[in-house]
């Protein structure tokens, strides 16, 4: 099987680092035109700038995932710069760490408008761009989806409402020919992830059928198989991609 996204135009909000550096990463490899978004300019330059370096058709720009009119032009900029926008990967999060109890307000506002607010952008946007020619919206949620942890409850929340939206959208979207997912990533490392691996890294390994850690291109592969046409009848649905983790109560048993 051999993955060709020549001709198409691939948008990834929070593609300057992490999973979505990966993903952006990977889909121009793919020879995509890839467009990445993220609060950060000089983060954007930098990635951009590197990806250009090797050949690749690289754009960018500093955008708030959770303003519309930033979204807009956003996506409109897009459109004249490398024409119709072809996948629309909604990647971009934040993960506060705080009990649900103890959450500040203007943390829980903040999280819900970038984590979810986004999510819903990403939509409309798909079906004004793709709209008659029909396109892949993929949503990033999260294993904290599946199961919550003390401590990041407000994110969990907000990532199992990716996953349950992008079943509406994918309802919603089909008469435009627009095919919606989303992936369910586990423990990936990355630097959002660092802090909680130095404190905790062993007793996590151990929920993880594979014995290891996720990589950010663990991720970028299986959403470039969910934006390829082998994947033209699945919608709807949320791909875990966890090593499986907690697939049993005891997985690391296998490994002694």
């Amino acid at each position: 099987m051999q993955l060709d996204f020549t001709g198409k135009t691939v948008v990834v909000t929070g593609g300057t680092s992490g999973i979505g550096l990966a993903i952006a990463t990977l889909f121009a490899e793919l020879n995509a035109k890839v467009s990445v978004c993220a609060r950060s300019a000089e983060n954007v330059d930098r990635v951009v700038a590197n990806l250009r370096s090797q050949g690749f058709e690289a754009h960018g720009k500093s955008v708030d995932v959770a303003d519309s009119r930033s979204m807009f032009a956003y996506a409109k900029e897009v459109q004249a710069t490398f024409g119709d926008i072809d996948v629309w990967i909604s990647n971009a999060g934040v993960y506060p760490q705080h009990k649900l109890i103890d959450t500040p307000e203007d943390v829980w506002e903040r999280t819900i408008r970038t984590n979810m607010t986004s999510i819903y952008l990403g939509g409309r946007i798909a079906r004004d761009t793709m709209s008659g020619r029909g396109g892949v919206l993929i949503n990033a949620s999260s294993f904290a989806s599946v199961m919550s942890s003390v401590g990041s409850g407000l994110y969990a929340a907000t990532k199992a409402a990716v996953t349950s939206m992008t079943k509406t959208l994918a309802a919603e979207l089909a008469p435009y020919g627009i095919r919606v997912n989303c992936y369910i990533p586990g423990v990936i490392d990355t630097a959002m992830t660092h802090p909680l691996l130095g404190k905790n890294g062993e007793a996590m390994r151990r929920t993880i059928a594979l014995n290891r850690f996720g990589k950010p291109r663990d991720v970028a592969t299986a959403v470039a198989f969910l934006a390829s046409p082998y994947a033209e009848y699945i919608s709807g649905t949320s791909l875990e991609i966890s090593g499986g983790k907690f697939c049993t109560q005891n997985p690391t048993a296998a490994w002694e």
